[in-house]
């Protein structure tokens, strides 16, 4: 047999292709998983201001200037920002303890007494 210079380069060409592929789909895994973690972080920090809200509604309506709140390593604070005759306004950020931090301004309605929330 006689040694054949084209299939070794065409053995290498096939290799770099498939270890490009691997690479690109595993970046592509690893992108999706990020997402998520992400959503999922902003998922648990929402709903953990939720469910705040309501025991915070005598210090919202008494327009307490800042407080926080303790709640499975997650803290919340409550940052008073504006108020008039129709509203109060509080800025409020959710840190989880990984890091992850949520920032959102809620709205006390003073005429329906409800609450109504704004992504920053």
């Amino acid at each position: 047999m006689r040694p054949n210079g084209f299939t070794y380069i065409l053995c290498l060409y096939i290799t770099l292709i498939g270890i490009i592929t691997m690479l690109g789909a595993t970046n592509i895994y690893v992108s999706k998983l990020q997402m998520e973690k992400q959503l999922q972080d902003h998922y648990i920090a929402t709903t953990l201001k939720n469910l705040s809200l309501p025991n915070n509604i005598s210090r919202i309506k008494s327009e307490q200037k800042t407080f926080t709140e303790k709640h499975n390593n997650a803290v919340l604070w409550y940052n008073w920002a504006d108020s008039t005759e129709d509203y109060i306004k509080y800025e409020t950020i959710t840190e989880l303890s990984n890091g992850y931090t949520l920032k959102q301004a809620i709205f006390w309605d003073t005429k329906l007494q409800k609450f109504r929330l704004l992504l920053n």
